[in-house]
């Protein structure tokens, strides 16, 4: 592939959506260990899951708007490579900590 700088929308929801799959292994985490943030997001929708999805799209959309805004409205620039690396990177860790806390914690 060829190492050129990405769209300002391509970055900031590219790197949004490493950050995002992180953040949303360890929002399972803590609503499976905590039975009181799992009643808490069940009133707050109905279901845990409804809940989790509406914050994890909520955070999702919020840090692709950040990550646009930065440089003074620029967005910030990366090349092709490294946001292929920086998602691969997020998905991986996202997976390690769902993997590793049903292996060793449930």
């Amino acid at each position: 592939m060829e190492n050129t700088t990405l769209s300002k929308n391509s970055v900031s929801f590219g790197l949004a959506l490493a950050l995002v799959c992180i953040i949303n292994a360890i929002i399972v985490v803590v609503k499976e260990k905590s039975d009181a943030v799992m009643n808490g997001m069940k009133k707050i929708t109905g279901h845990h899951w409804t809940t989790h999805t509406v914050m994890v799209l909520a955070l999702f959309f919020l840090f692709a708007w950040g990550f646009g805004r930065a440089n003074n409205g620029k967005g910030t620039t990366i090349t092709g490579n490294r946001l292929i690396g920086t998602l691969v990177s997020g998905v991986v860790i996202a997976g390690l900590i769902i993997v590793g806390f049903y292996l060793l914690a449930d």
